[in-house]
């Protein structure tokens, strides 16, 4: 089974995919991705649909986790860049699809453990793409850092909010972009 294939079917909708490099992915869920695949149907809420069918409506939420730490693995251990703007858009999907199933409690989870990763990203971010589409990623990024300063007391937090924040306003500054960060602004998430 051809991998990257079985998770571009369940993901169509994230094509930078497509340069991640998937020969060490492994997953318990071979077998559903497996039957999905050969089904036709393409995308995550068809595959939402395939799994509830099945019985297994959680898998949904445990195979977006999974990619995710691959994707954070690849990038911390072998510094992939092609791994960056995959994660960044696997963590917002799992954020929406958590929160929109009832699983707020483990969306924190997942906050807690993984936005120090997507802070770390920021500097590669600005490096390697146009301002308008850093800006853009990096605002998303810096108002994560805020929902998480925001909902956990330890001062981790608050760190990453600040640096999140210097990483901000230098690429703004870099690219000539006019605009405080959210947290400047007074709002947040």
């Amino acid at each position: 089974m051809d991998i990257k294939k079985t998770v571009m079917a369940v993901l169509p909708e994230i094509p930078e995919l497509e340069e991640v490099d998937f020969s060490k992915y492994s997953t318990p869920y071979w077998s559903v991705l497996a039957e999905f695949e050969r089904s036709g149907r393409r995308g995550l809420v068809e595959f939402q649909r395939f799994v509830e069918e099945n019985g297994e409506g959680t898998l949904v939420g445990r195979l977006l986790i999974s990619i995710l730490q691959y994707l954070l693995i690849r990038y911390r251990r072998y510094g992939e860049y092609s791994t960056v703007k995959p994660a960044v858009k696997i963590f917002i999907t799992l954020k929406g699809w958590l929160n929109e199933n009832g699983y707020e409690g483990d969306w924190l989870k997942i906050l807690h453990s993984f936005i120090g990763y997507l802070v770390d990203m920021m500097p590669a971010i600005a490096e390697h793409e146009e301002c308008d589409v850093a800006n853009a990623y990096l605002t998303l990024i810096h108002s994560l850092t805020i929902e998480a300063e925001d909902t956990f007391t330890e001062e981790y937090y608050a760190e990453l909010e600040e640096k999140a924040s210097s990483n901000l306003r230098n690429l703004r500054e870099k690219c000539g972009i006019d605009g405080e960060t959210a947290k400047e602004n007074g709002k947040g998430c």
